[in-house]
């Protein structure tokens, strides 16, 4: 028979597991990526960037079958997106990355689409900026905004002060230089199998086989 200390122990290990784990361990989730890949042109003519994201979407929420503009309320409240990020390039040279920005998730999703009970588009407001120090990306000098709108479409917004990023997309800032990627990429969307967990749920999980390994010790004694 287990000790109360022990089944305290195993409590707290499932809990915590199951805490990090988050909607990776529940069947009521699907998970989605999103990629747009477009060239910058106009002021950044040798730039180009590739935006991704991963989302999970409710399965409550795919039932709706097809909607624009769904709200992330009722059936899509649960709805998430669990990674975003940029990767720029030359294009003279699309297959070499040569630098990547993982932005920061709490951004405001304005709706989704759904289409045929698969997610097919996500309109959000912008992401936090970055600041490339590449030279075609204007050396430091200009931060960048992402935005996903339209459903299925991306750009990104250039802006010079970088602080005045991403304002003076929709508001008129005084002496700053600002617009907007000459090319919106069109996004395609993907079910995706459930992420892989972070090294941190790996280390919670072995954590817990100790545990119940040092419960095991104590019950042999």
């Amino acid at each position: 028979m287990w000790t109360t200390r022990a089944r305290s122990l195993l409590s707290l290990v499932v809990l915590s597991a199951a805490a990090t784990l988050g909607p990776a361990g529940t069947a009521q989730a699907a998970f989605y990526t999103g990629q747009w890949d477009p060239a910058y042109g106009s002021i950044f003519p040798s730039l180009g960037w590739r935006a991704s994201a991963v989302v999970d979407v409710p399965e409550s929420c795919l039932a709706l079958g097809t909607g624009s503009n769904v709200p992330i309320s009722g059936p899509c409240a649960g709805f998430d997106v669990l990674s975003a990020r940029v990767d720029l390039y030359n294009v003279a040279s699309p297959a070499t990355i040569l630098q990547s920005f993982n932005l920061d998730t709490n951004v405001i999703v304005n709706g989704i689409n759904i289409a045929g009970s698969q997610l097919a588009g996500i309109d959000t407001g912008f992401f936090d900026f970055f600041v490339p120090t590449l030279p075609i990306a204007g050396s430091g000098n200009y931060s960048f905004s992402l935005i996903l709108f339209g459903g299925n479409l991306a750009q990104l917004i250039y802006a010079n002060p970088i602080t005045t990023s991403p304002g003076c997309a929709f508001l008129p800032v005084s002496g700053a230089s600002c617009g907007i990627s000459a090319n919106a990429a069109r996004g395609v969307f993907a079910p995706l199998a459930a992420p892989i967990p972070e090294p941190e749920t790996y280390a919670l999980m072995l954590a817990g086989l100790g545990a119940l390994g040092f419960v095991a010790r104590r019950r042999r004694r």
